[in-house]
């Protein structure tokens, strides 16, 4: 069944067909009704239904398997059924016993020193002088506006610019930003990220930013709009040319391949002699030294879950996760050894958890434990 049908039952849209179907699904068994109880429980206190389709399918699948035994495996989904619960700081996971769930605590919470990421971000402007841009801090002066979350520009005059002049945006360890350029585009920049762009574009020109490094979301302003002037995202790596389209670009210098993943629209990237065009859902991977290109199809979510306020993990090994989570908590990794690196995990997340739950969850697979010391994380 598909998560879209408990979103529909919730709010009493099921057609005849749908409703046969859910009906089957909750009497199927008690494991399934306690989890549409939890969904339902804290839709109505007014916490997020989240639409993760494929982390919904992995569960599900699991609960309908029903394991007759505890495996490390079965553990790891656990994890993800914990955050389908969207009980934020309370990780409940299903044990092998029909018609019970069960909270495991193994360890004594220690108060942790680790705040939780937030809007924050330097503003670099045309004279080279830097303003903070911080939550609940207003920033305005000419055609910039900020409310300590968003940055804005616009272009009032109507006039368009001689030169180009530019600013440059950096978001820190911890922190993200929301930013409207003047032709409209929208840039959503995720931790430890840069970027260079023009206050306003010069007519008849093409719209060109650049990403120093990080990941960004794009949501741009289409070429119809801009009298057929062309957007393209500039990168050391690669060259994206787009025309009016939704897409993610990450490229963290510690990363082994810069990814672009296309939402909708289309866009054409370049890398040196290489051209390589992308439709929906494709993401295409360039390994630094190398001119090729390299297109997979991927599960769009997983991708773009920062955006939202999520992290969503499959199947990834947990250096990969532990990276990402110390962008956003702005803390240093180090592991016990080599093995524990590869260890895979599933799982979604709220960006608003505190660290310590999160890693509590993982550390409930019993394959893998934690230590906090000030903003350093062991993992063994």
């Amino acid at each position: 069944m598909e998560f879209k049908l408990i979103v529909k039952k919730l709010n009493n849209t099921l057609n005849a067909e749908e409703k046969t179907i859910f009906d089957a699904w909750y009497r199927q068994s008690e494991e399934h009704r306690i989890y549409f109880d939890r969904v339902r429980e804290n839709y109505l206190k007014g916490h997020d239904v989240v639409d993760i389709q494929k982390g919904w399918a992995t569960v599900s699948s699991k609960i309908n398997a029903a394991p007759k035994r505890k495996t490390a495996g079965y553990w790891k989904y656990a994890a993800a059924i914990a955050v389908l619960f969207a009980l934020g700081s309370s990780p409940f996971l299903f044990n092998d016993t029909p018609q019970a769930t069960t909270l495991r605590i193994d360890r004594s919470i220690k108060a942790s020193p680790i705040p939780i990421g937030t809007d924050k971000a330097v503003l670099t402007l045309e004279d080279g002088s830097n303003v903070a841009l911080e939550k609940g801090k207003t920033y305005t002066t000419g055609t910039i506006s900020s409310n300590g979350a968003q940055l804005t520009y616009s272009n009032s005059s109507g006039t368009p610019p001689n030169t180009v002049a530019y600013n440059v945006l950096t978001i820190p360890r911890g922190g993200q930003f929301f930013l409207v350029l003047a032709d409209g585009t929208k840039i959503w920049l995720n931790s430890e990220s840069k970027l260079r762009y023009p206050i306003t574009f010069l007519e008849n020109e093409p719209r060109q930013v650049d990403l120093l490094y990080g990941e960004a979301y794009f949501d741009v302003s289409p070429s119809s709009a801009h009298k057929g002037a062309r957007f393209i995202v500039a990168q050391k790596n690669q060259r994206i040319e787009v025309l009016g389209t939704e897409f993610n670009v990450k490229a963290y210098g510690e990363d082994a391949m810069i990814s672009t993943t296309l939402v909708e629209g289309k866009v054409s990237l370049q890398k040196g002699a290489v051209t390589q065009n992308l439709s929906p859902g494709q993401q295409s991977r360039i390994y630094p030294g190398t001119d090729e290109i390299t297109v997979e199809n991927v599960d769009i979510y997983n991708e773009i879950s920062w955006k939202n306020g999520f992290f969503s993990f499959e199947d990834k090994p947990l250096e990969d996760i532990m990276k990402v989570l110390s962008r956003w908590y702005d803390v240093e990794v180090v592991y016990a050894n080599d093995r524990i690196k590869k260890m895979k995990f599933n799982g979604v997340f709220r960006k608003s958890q505190r660290i310590d739950d999160i890693l509590m969850i993982i550390e409930n697979t019993n394959e893998v434990d934690y230590d906090i010391n000030e903003k350093t994380i062991t993992m063994k």
